[in-house]
């Protein structure tokens, strides 16, 4: 979502005394640069409140330069369109926002202000399509929580999981217990720069438990986690071409003519 900004400023009067003219001028200068800048965040998402700030005020009133401020990273904001993203994310995988619940490295997040809406209720009306392909009950959507478990792979950023719950009391119970009767998991996958969810849907009453790998026309690719689908379908291509190599007719060695030697 976008942040509206809006600057505020003071309002300066001149001064009606003319011989007081030059020194109003130059206290006016520099109220100016030395006014800070007041940024108003845009309700809706409960998005942290961001400040600019221009040059500060030298307390002794004399010159020299200002050290450099840290660059903060600027939240996700939707577009001109109105596109709102997945994720509101830094580049290192984390929440602007700070978790609700932390346990051995992973932290647990509000979806709200840290999912995009759209992308939530999608996420939402896929369980319910599978929920009710295996005979199971609904759910809102409402109650969420963006799940960050630590990892050494790679650039060693966070996986992500979104996890939905019943009500509010579930929810206590699934992440304070770690006993939940019905499970509704999302594991964010990352195969060739695309982005594919691997459901997890469980109902221990019913002995139900489904995994699905799902792209994000929200069609069914595979009824197994998303990982072992891609490590089945490498492992099924690197058996076709061994069989492609077998069955190719083995090439006949050519026969080296002798020559003759001349006499």
């Amino acid at each position: 979502m976008n942040a509206q900004t809006s600057t505020q400023f003071r309002k300066l009067q001149r001064p009606v005394n003319p011989s007081m003219w030059l020194l109003a001028l130059s206290l006016v200068c520099y109220g100016l640069l030395t006014l800070p800048f007041a940024a108003l965040a845009n309700s809706g998402h409960g998005e942290p409140k961001k400040e600019e700030h221009g040059a500060k005020k030298e307390e002794h009133g004399g010159g020299g330069g200002h050290g450099k401020e840290e660059k903060k990273a600027e939240r996700p904001k939707k577009t001109f369109e109105g596109i709102e993203p997945l994720f509101y994310l830094d580049e290192k995988r984390r929440p602007f926002a700070e978790p609700f619940h932390k346990k051995e490295g992973e932290e647990f997040f509000l979806c709200r202000a840290n999912v995009g809406e759209w992308y939530r209720a999608m996420n939402a009306d896929d369980f319910n399509t599978l929920a009710e392909k295996n005979g199971l009950s609904n759910i809102s959507g409402s109650t969420c929580a963006l799940h960050l478990i630590p990892s050494n792979k790679g650039k060693k950023l966070p996986y992500l999981l979104l996890e939905f719950y019943a009500n509010s009391d579930v929810m206590k119970e699934c992440i304070l217990t770690e006993e939940c009767s019905e499970v509704r998991t999302i594991i964010m996958y990352i195969k060739d720069k695309t982005l594919y969810r691997n459901f997890i849907i469980t109902d221990a009453h019913k002995r139900v438990h489904k995994q699905y790998c799902l792209n994000n026309k929200s069609e069914i690719i595979a009824e197994k986690a998303c990982w072992r689908y891609f490590q089945d379908q490498a492992f099924k291509r690197l058996q076709e071409a061994e069989n492609v190599k077998e069955e190719a007719p083995e090439e006949k060695p050519k026969r080296r003519r002798a020559s003759k030697k001349e006499e």
